[in-house]
């Protein structure tokens, strides 16, 4: 048995599916003209089966070459298209009624003589139009399906291909920024060696994480984990000033997101939140899932919002991930932003769980 996706690949070969459609088509061709039009002494039997296989070459090798020209020629200028297309069918049909005759009388050198048959003879021309102006309709409309369909993949790929450049560009402007911020914060505490220690085994558990990631998703719980070394950093770095938690159910942490989701958002709660907070700053990451199964992120600090684009906020961090949650979620995924007295937070709300095969 043939799966769906095997026959689609099957039929997909524009070849084969010529020749079967063309064998099948022919072959019921005979059949109908047969029962159709029962013989009368035998000889209008045979006269059909020469003009079946007279029709199937001339479809077969003629025909179909020609049409490929007439579309190349005049695939910009529809209206010439079908102009030539229906004197392609009244030369065909009447280079077939009288040619296929003429051939079979000479071929076989005998006499339709019956009155069935001569009827036949005489509205072959009408018949056989119609029967090319069907062939061509069904060739021309197959074609085109087909490479409208090629056509509309070829776009789905390059699109799929063009945001996954634009997803690893992006992931690939978080992960500078944070060891930029992490050496900062060793050359902070550079005259104390235990310090140091810490903050260096701290930045290489959190880069041992980012380096092996291989794929866009993830587990949540693995980059709480390893934030939660970033932290560890920071409050080296700032001490009594910082106070953070997080929380995460185990469903939570076990939900696939994109890399780098918490992230951003961290590294902008320590930064803004540094600038307009009063000691200590307070941050909080909470993660747990939602009774439809989708995610809820948020991420708070203690302080007051910051208007992106401002002298103080360029905005690039929330825009970047942004543009990431829309492009691997397609839009079903949200940011916002709540400001209250003396707290700011960022809520992410994300869908269903994505899985590794998600574009």
């Amino acid at each position: 048995m043939f799966t769906v996706g095997q026959l689609i690949s099957y039929f997909s070969d524009k070849k084969r599916l010529f020749w079967l459609l063309q064998s099948l088509g022919w072959f019921l061709m005979f059949v109908l003209s047969t029962v159709i039009l029962p013989p009368k002494g035998g000889g209008l039997v045979s006269l059909i089966l020469f003009r079946t296989v007279f029709g199937f070459l001339m479809t077969a090798f003629l025909l179909r070459h020609t049409l490929r020209l007439a579309r190349r020629r005049f695939a910009a200028r529809p209206l010439w298209l079908v102009l030539v297309l229906i004197v392609l069918v009244a030369l065909f049909g009447l280079a077939d009624s009288y040619g296929s005759f003429w051939a079979y009388s000479f071929i076989f050198n005998l006499q339709i003589n019956d009155e069935l048959s001569r009827f036949y003879v005489k509205t072959s021309f009408t018949l056989r139009c119609a029967v090319y102006a069907f062939w061509v309709s069904l060739y021309v409309g197959i074609n085109h399906f087909i490479d409208t369909t090629r056509e509309r993949l070829r776009l789905v790929q390059l699109e799929t291909e063009r945001r996954e450049s634009e997803l690893r560009l992006l992931r690939a402007q978080v992960n500078p920024h944070f060891l930029f911020n992490a050496l900062n914060t060793i050359l902070a505490v550079a005259e104390e060696p235990q310090r140091v220690t810490e903050t260096t085994h701290a930045l290489a558990n959190y880069l041992r994480f980012s380096l092996a990631q291989n794929s866009e998703l993830y587990p949540l719980g693995e980059e709480l984990d390893a934030l939660e070394n970033y932290l560890r950093v920071e409050k080296i770095r700032f001490e009594e000033r910082l106070e953070y938690t997080l929380e995460a159910d185990a469903s939570a942490r076990c939900q696939m997101v994109l890399s780098a989701l918490v992230q951003p958002l961290l590294e902008n709660a320590i930064k803004y939140g540094q600038r307009t907070s009063p000691p200590p700053l307070r941050l909080a990451i909470r993660a747990h899932r939602r009774t439809d199964g989708g995610l809820s992120l948020v991420v708070e600090n203690s302080g007051h919002w910051v208007e992106p684009g401002s002298a103080d906020s360029t905005g690039i961090g929330l825009a970047n991930l942004r543009r990431r949650l829309e492009l691997g979620y397609h839009g079903r995924a949200s940011l916002t932003t709540e400001v209250a007295a003396g707290l700011v937070r960022v809520r992410v709300e994300l869908p269903m769980p994505l899985t590794p095969n998600t574009p």
